[in-house]
């Protein structure tokens, strides 16, 4: 007789955290909302904004992994997250390098595109695309199979 395998977070269920961990994650969460809000008014005034921008990504990212651990997992799911991800990671990555040394931005060009010369939210229009057509709640062949 073959047994059936119990998972142990069913799809469709969020784990249960023990206190200790909802402790941490309260602590990691405090930190970076913290950061955020209090570390970039202790720079010089020009640097401020680049400096709030990159804060908030940051804590982006730290929500997004928030998410990952704690939401059931799918691929798409995960996808999206790293969508999110490369988001965010760009405005941190592109923040920091700015406040190191700044680069021309015209009007209208992202930060990240204008260093690259290249446009990037060209690239993160085609993947939430790709991401809003997994998503869609109606597929092209289920309309065809009523027809």
């Amino acid at each position: 007789m073959r047994r059936r395998r119990r998972w142990p977070n069913p799809p469709g269920r969020v784990a249960q955290k023990s206190p200790r961990e909802s402790w941490a994650l309260a602590c990691e969460l405090l930190l970076i909302v913290a950061a955020r809000e209090h570390l970039w008014p202790m720079l010089p005034a020009e640097l401020q904004g680049m400096a709030s921008k990159g804060l908030g990504a940051a804590l982006v990212l730290v929500l997004l992994s928030m998410v990952y651990r704690l939401a059931p997992r799918s691929r798409v799911l995960v996808g999206v997250l790293l969508l999110a991800a490369w988001y965010n990671l760009q405005t941190l990555i592109c923040s920091a390098a700015y406040l190191i040394e700044p680069w021309s931005v015209p009007p209208g060009v992202g930060i990240c595109s204008a260093r690259v010369d290249f446009d990037l939210g060209a690239l993160g229009l085609l993947a939430v695309a790709f991401f809003a057509c997994l998503l869609a709640p109606v597929r092209l062949d289920s309309i065809q199979d009523r027809e």
